[in-house]
């Protein structure tokens, strides 16, 4: 879905337009985060820093165990094990 459009300038900058600004919620001051993903940049905003912005990432790897928490909770009963 695009929702705006921009220019690149003479120094390879652009300015993210208000509307996609007001959808990622970003203010002044905020960090993006660039990634090339099947040759398209994707903007993410990161407003509350790395970890939130990671938070849930690969959590459908976890589904057939019953999530992460089980899968984890799972592990750690095995280390018990003889």
């Amino acid at each position: 879905m695009v929702i705006a459009q921009a220019k690149l300038t003479r120094k390879h900058q652009i300015t993210i337009p208000a509307e996609a600004r007001r959808q990622l919620g970003l203010a002044p001051g905020d960090t993006v985060f660039l990634a090339l993903e099947d040759g398209q940049i994707i903007l993410r905003a990161l407003p509350q820093g790395w970890t939130e912005s990671y938070r849930g990432l690969g959590a459908e790897l976890w589904a057939d165990q019953g999530g992460g928490a089980r899968a984890i909770e799972a592990e750690r009963g095995a280390w018990d094990d003889p």
